[in-house]
């Protein structure tokens, strides 16, 4: 009985040992199967929002970190529109797009300005450049709102409240989706502000805060880092106030999305002296069929290199960390950065 005994230890310890040996063979394996990536030159188009802005700041950023990481580099961000942007990407004549995650949802859904659903797979995640920093703001004339008796989204609808909304360009996908969500929460459309005796003002954030300090317009709807520049000199020169969002809708709009829920937190502005529920997005970068697992890989890994420089260089950059990198929302990872993220151990 004692000898069957150690025949069956030492066949289960050469079990095992072939089990781990097939392991770590699997393991070299796919080692090999992973292609070489040099330390030449990235020469790529980032396709991108307009030029200037926030946004902006984060391509730029990035660019400028390929190029501190691949010495003699030729990439180039390039300003333009989302859509336009991820249109690139599925026709190949680019590689890269900095987007929100707003844009590639509406892109697999079909949603306008789209004109069929993509793909699956048209569009990977490569990189998170900047998790949850830009925030969705509802901001108002004080004396309107004190006018009309509102604090909140909800008063302006129910009481439908005849209001001058400015609702972004066409263009600014992430601010019409923002728009649309927060009316269908409540089974409305924007249109609807049209039958109430108010006016749908189609500009930018800029131009919409000059109308709004001349008096020709109550409310903005728009989105930026907290704070926003833009709107501490505004309040700088007349009584503003958030129109408050409740934790339902932050909720709604956020799942609608693909975004998260965030807060602009107390002090932010001197008019604000609570924390306030808000949808946060993040930008980042992502890829299209013609982006090769070398140039993706060269993306992370400069990101990843130069975090240190890349969050110092803009106040909107300070969320941004190593391990948020790989955070592409609902996308699915490229290959080559999957690859470089496995390599450093920030996910499995």
């Amino acid at each position: 009985m004692m000898k069957l005994w150690k025949n069956k230890d030492i066949a289960n310890a050469m079990a095992g040992a072939l089990v781990a040996l097939s392991m770590t063979a699997g393991g070299l394996a796919n080692a090999e199967e992973r292609p070489k990536v040099d330390d030449s030159p990235v020469n790529v188009t980032i396709a991108g929002y307009s030029s200037g802005g926030q946004v902006s700041v984060f391509g730029e950023g990035v660019v400028d970190a390929v190029r501190r990481t691949y010495s003699g580099s030729s990439i180039i961000y390039e300003p333009g529109n989302p859509a336009g942007a991820l249109e690139y990407l599925k026709s190949e004549r680019r590689p890269f797009a900095l987007v929100s995650t707003v844009e590639p949802k509406m892109a697999y859904a079909g949603s306008a300005p789209f004109r069929e659903k993509y793909p699956p797979g048209t569009v990977k995640g490569v990189l998170n450049a900047s998790p949850g920093v830009f925030d969705l703001m509802v901001y108002a004339r004080a004396d309107f709102l004190d006018e009309y008796g509102v604090k909140s989204f909800r008063d302006l609808i129910e009481k439908k409240v005849p209001m001058r909304v400015s609702i972004n360009q066409p263009g600014n996908l992430w601010a019409r989706e923002h728009v649309r969500a927060l009316f269908s929460y409540f089974g409305k459309t924007p249109e609807d502000v049209e039958a109430w005796g108010g006016e749908l003002v189609p500009q930018p954030t800029g131009a919409s805060n000059d109308l709004m300090r001349d008096g020709r317009l109550d409310v903005i709807i728009t989105g930026g880092a907290t704070p926003s520049g833009k709107v501490v000199e505004l309040g700088s020169v007349m009584d503003l106030a958030f129109v408050e969002l409740s934790d339902e809708l932050v909720q709604y709009v956020a799942d609608e999305l693909g975004a998260s829920v965030g807060s602009i937190p107390a002090g932010s502005y001197e008019f604000v002296d609570e924390d306030l529920a808000t949808v946060s997005s993040s930008f980042m970068i992502v890829a299209g069929p013609a982006a090769t697992y070398e140039d993706a890989y060269k993306l992370a890994k400069s990101m990843y290199e130069q975090m240190g420089h890349y969050r110092s260089s803009h106040r909107a950059l300070q969320k941004a960390s190593r391990e948020q990198l790989p955070n592409v929302s609902y996308l699915e990872l490229h290959p080559g950065a999957k690859a470089f993220y496995q390599e450093v151990g920030l996910i499995d």
